[in-house]
Order: structure tokens, then sequence, then C-alpha cells
């Protein structure tokens, strides 16, 4: 499933396995190398990463976060943080990471419309796998927001977007986690533990949350 999704959003490109927060931080990387190049252009990355936890840097500033992660560490969910918005996520085998870095004239560029662009690629590559999806908000699911990837009304894929502008030239960063297979009820508890512990009043529902594994044994 995951080889069969990875082909639909991007043919011929390879699935690069990650090592925690190296893998994290080799999106900025690969933004910042692309803005360098002066140049229009567009670049995919498809990659998975060992278990873990990926917070925002609003989160990474409070005051508990030091005790809060050095918990969820000795849990077996290390913590990195991101510079993209959000709240916190999960990593682990069986979550496809999908980034697409886009750089293009500052002032010909309209970030809406490129991060639309890229939930459109996202739900067409569901579609090439028979699993029919959509863009919105599902209450009571981690990192919640209105470009989730949602099919039979349940989160199947985050997203976030990551903006830097340099000279003339504006970089988008867009990044998917799609959820292929595993247990989102552990993901759900490594993500409350860890948030409660940084003093957030949070209940997540497991039931908001579906994997393409699922969804496949669903389909019609």
């Amino acid at each position: 499933m995951l080889d069969a999704l990875a082909h639909a959003l991007a043919p011929n490109t390879p699935i690069a396995r990650g090592r925690g927060e190296a893998a994290i931080v080799e999106d900025e990387r690969r933004l910042d190398a692309l803005l360098g190049e002066g140049r229009a252009a567009e670049r995919v990355r498809l990659w998975t990463n060992n278990r873990c936890l990926v917070t925002t840097r609003r989160f990474a500033c409070m005051e508990s976060f030091a005790e809060a992660a050095a918990a969820s560490g000795a849990r077996g969910w290390p913590v990195f943080v991101r510079a993209s918005g959000g709240t916190t996520v999960v990593h682990r085998p069986g979550i496809l990471n999908f980034s697409v870095h886009d750089v293009g004239p500052a002032d010909a560029i309209d970030i809406t419309s490129r991060f639309e662009r890229f939930t459109r690629r996202l739900i067409a590559g569901f579609a090439a796998v028979g699993v029919a999806a959509e863009t919105g908000s599902v209450a009571g699911s981690y990192c919640d927001g209105r470009f989730n990837i949602v099919s039979g009304g349940q989160k199947i894929a985050g997203t976030a977007c990551l903006v830097r502008k340099r000279g003339g030239w504006l970089g988008v960063l867009a990044h998917a986690a799609i959820s292929i297979d595993g247990d989102p009820h552990a993901d759900l508890a490594a993500i409350t533990e860890f948030e409660r512990a940084l003093g957030l009043d949070i209940a997540y529902a497991p039931a908001c949350h579906t994997t393409l594994a699922a969804q496949i044994r669903i389909a019609p």
C-alpha cells in the first residue's frame, strides 16, 4: 500500500528512510537550497521516519517543554521540533511523509493556491489506489486544520506549510503525514500524554482517525 500510494503521488521517486531529527530538518535544508538556486523550481520528497513525536516551536517555548519531552522520550517517543505550524504529530514506520518544495518569483506565487494544488495532488493519489478523500477539518483529531485529508469522515493525513523568502524568490514547503497502517490509538495516546504534560487541556478522539489500510478494506 505504501509503495502504491508513493508511486501515485510521485512516480520514480524513492522513499527515503529517515532517522529522527535529521529527517525532519532535511525538509528545511532542501527548501533553503532550492531558494539559493535563484530560479523557479519544484522538488518532491517521499520519506518515512523512526518513531517519534514532532511538535512546533510554539510548544517548544513552553516552560514545561523539556520535562514533557524527556518523559515522552522515556516512553519510547522522542520529541523533535519542526518549523511549520500546527500542533504535535506522529512519525513512525507506517506513516508516509510527502513533501513538495516549490520556489517561484515572490510577486507571482499565491501561497493558498499552491497549497490547494498540493492537497489536490494528495486526493488524486488516494483516488489512484481506490480511496475517496477530500479536504476538511475533523473535530477531535490531533493537529486539526481545514486542509486535513479526510476519508469517510475520518482524518487520514495531516498537512502543514512553511514559507520562506529570499530576495525576489518565495519558497513554499507543503508537507503531509499520511497514515498508511498501524494503530492510531497508540499515536493518540503518545500525543495526549506529551501535550497534557505541557499543561494543555486536550481530548482527542480515536474514532476521528483512520489509515489507508482501513479505508481500502471498507472501499466498495
